[in-house]
C-alpha cells in the first residue's frame, strides 16, 4: 500500500515569520496590531472536544490549549500547560498490564476568568469524553483503552492518567487533548467526582445533576464567544462564512513562556477572513488584504515563489507536517482479498510522480503512518516502486489475461468471464481527483479498470470504508 508524506506548503508575510529576525525582512519580535490570516472555510464549531477537525483547528488553536502538543519546528511533543512531558511508568492492576503517566499543571496556568488550571479540569474532560450521557463521541475511540484518572493528594495540580499497555497512543491521547474548566461546566463535580471504571459501560444516568452537567456541555458547543479558556487569544467578533476576530488577551499568563509557540501573542488581533476559492486569496494577498496565505498546491507555491515581485514583498516557508496522503486497499474486497492481487494494484501508483506532477517535488514518499523524523520510522524498509511489468507479472501469476483483446484483463471466475475492474472511491477535492485520474491513466496501461467514484468524505466514511464496502 504505497503513502507520501505531502509537506505542506506555506507563504508567510516577514512581519509573522517564526524564524529569527535576520531571517525576515522585518522584526518577528515586535508586536503587530493586526494580522489578517486566510482560510478556505467556515470550521462553524471551534470546541475543539466537540470538532476536532484541521479546519477547526484554525480557529480554536488560538483559543484552547492542550497539556501538550507538537512543536512546529522540530515535531517533538512537548508541554503545553504541563511541566513536562512525562515517563511511563509500567505496573500491574488486578492482573492487567497498565502504564501510567505522572503529570503536573505548570503553576503559572490560568483560565481567562482567572480561576487556576487544576487537576480537576483534567479528570473532568476525560470524564465528560467517557460517559455513556456526552454526545461528543469524536474523541471516544482515543481513550477505549484509558484505565483510570487520578488527582493528586496534596497538590490540586498533580494527576495521573493511566491505560493498558498494548496502546500505542496512551502518551498522544493523555497529554494533547484540549482540557475543559470544571468550575464552569461542573462546579458542583458532580462528574469531576466519578471514577472511570463505575460508568464508562454503563447506561446513560438519569441523575439530575449529571444530566444538567452534559445538558450545559451540550449547549456550550456552538458557543463562540465569552468562552472561558485557556489560551493567548479569545473570539471577539465573528460573521459566519465572512471573518473571526480575535483579540490577545492583557496579562496572559503564558507570557512567562515564550519559547512555547502555541502560547505567544505577538499580534494585536487575528482576523481569519473565510475565502474558499484559492485564486481570489492570492489576488487578496497582492492587494494587501490576506496577510498570511497558505497555497495548498505546490506548484502554484512555486510559481509564487519564484515571482521576482512576490519575493520581495513576503517570506515563503515550507514547514513539515503530521500529514499524508495514502491508497488504501480494502483487504476483505471480493477481488483484493488476495495478497497477490493486493500487490498488484500497488504497484500501479506512480507516487513520485504524483508528487512532482502535482506538489512541484514538495513531498517526499514514505513507508507507512510514521513520520520519517520520528526515531521509530523503520528507513530499511522500500516503497513499492511504480512497475507496470511487475503488475501484469502478478496478475498473470493468478491466471489474468487479455482474452477478448479489449485491453482490460479478465478472468473465468465460477464459470464467468470477470473483467478486472475496481472501484476507487474519494473525497472529490481538487487533489484526490488529480491523484485519482494519474493513478487510472497508469492502470489503464496495466489492463486495469478503475471507476473513480467521489463521494463527501463524511458518506464515504459512513457508507463505504466504515462497512469495508470499497476496493480503494
Amino acid at each position: 500500500m504505497p503513502y507520501f508524506k505531502y509537506l505542506l506548503v506555506g507563504l508567510m508575510i516577514g512581519l509573522l515569520s517564526c524564524e529569527s529576525p535576520t531571517e525576515t525582512k522585518n522584526d518577528a519580535g515586535k508586536d503587530i496590531e493586526d494580522i489578517n490570516i486566510r482560510i478556505r472555510r467556515d470550521p462553524s464549531l471551534i470546541n475543539p472536544i466537540f470538532s476536532p477537525s484541521s479546519i477547526g483547528r484554525e480557529v480554536f488553536q488560538y483559543i484552547f490549549t492542550p497539556l501538550a502538543d507538537f512543536d512546529p519546528e522540530s515535531l517533538e511533543l512537548s508541554p503545553i500547560l504541563i511541566k513536562e512531558i512525562p515517563e511511563a511508568y509500567s505496573h500491574e492492576v488486578n492482573g492487567e498490564s497498565w502504564v501510567t503517566y505522572l503529570m503536573e499543571i505548570k503553576e503559572e496556568a490560568k483560565w481567562s476568568d482567572g480561576q487556576p488550571i487544576t487537576a480537576k479540569d483534567v479528570k473532568f474532560t476525560l470524564n465528560a469524553i467517557n460517559h455513556p450521557n456526552c454526545e461528543q463521541t469524536l474523541w471516544k475511540s482515543y481513550f477505549d483503552e484509558l484505565k483510570a484518572v487520578s488527582i493528586g493528594d496534596k497538590n490540586e495540580r498533580e494527576f495521573s492518567i493511566s491505560f493498558d499497555a498494548s496502546y500505542m497512543l496512551s502518551l498522544e491521547a493523555a497529554t494533547t487533548i484540549s482540557i475543559l474548566p470544571a468550575h464552569i461546566y461542573d462546579p458542583e463535580a458532580v462528574v469531576t467526582q466519578l471514577e472511570l471504571y463505575k460508568f464508562r459501560d454503563s447506561e446513560p444516568s438519569e441523575d439530575e445533576k449529571i444530566v444538567e452537567v452534559f445538558k450545559g456541555l451540550s449547549e456550550s458547543k456552538n458557543q463562540k464567544t465569552g468562552v472561558v479558556q485557556a489560551g493567548p487569544y479569545k473570539l471577539s467578533s465573528f460573521e459566519s462564512n465572512q471573518y473571526y476576530q480575535l483579540e490577545r488577551i492583557p496579562d496572559y499568563w503564558g507570557k512567562a513562556y515564550p519559547e512555547v509557540p502555541i502560547l505567544r501573542s505577538n499580534t494585536e488581533k487575528i482576523t481569519l477572513r473565510i475565502v474558499p476559492d484559492e485564486v481570489t486569496a492570492i489576488n487578496m494577498l497582492k492587494e494587501g488584504k490576506i496577510d498570511f496565505l497558505r497555497v495548498s498546491n505546490g506548484k502554484t507555491f512555486l510559481e509564487l515563489r519564484d515571482d521576482e515581485k512576490m519575493a520581495e514583498m513576503f517570506t515563503f516557508h515550507i514547514p513539515q507536517l503530521f500529514r499524508y496522503y495514502y491508497f488504501g486497499i480494502n483487504n476483505t474486497s471480493p477481488l483484493l482479498s488476495n495478497k497477490k492481487l493486493r500487490r498488484a494494484v500497488a504497484h500501479i501508483a506512480d507516487v513520485d510522480d504524483i508528487i512532482e506532477s502535482l506538489e512541484g517535488g514538495l513531498g517526499t514518499p514514505a513507508t507507512g503512518h510514521f513520520h520519517p523524523t520520528k526515531p521509530y520510522y523503520n528507513e530499511k524498509l522500500e516503497p513499492l516502486s511504480h512497475d507496470i511489468n511487475k503488475t501484469r507479472e502478478l496478475l498473470a501469476e493468478e491466471g489474468w489475461a487479455d482474452t477478448d483483446n479489449d485491453g482490460i484483463l479478465d478472468k473465468t471466475i465460477d464459470g464467468k468471464k470477470q473483467d478486472f475492474e475496481i472501484d476507487l472511491y474519494i473525497t472529490g477535492s481538487k487533489l484526490s481527483t488529480n491523484i485519482a485520474l494519474l493513478y487510472q491513466e497508469s492502470a489503464t496501461e496495466a489492463g486495469v479498470k478503475v471507476n473513480i467514484v467521489a463521494k463527501e468524505n463524511s458518506v464515504m466514511m459512513k457508507e463505504h470504508v466504515l462497512a469495508l464496502n470499497y476496493d480503494i
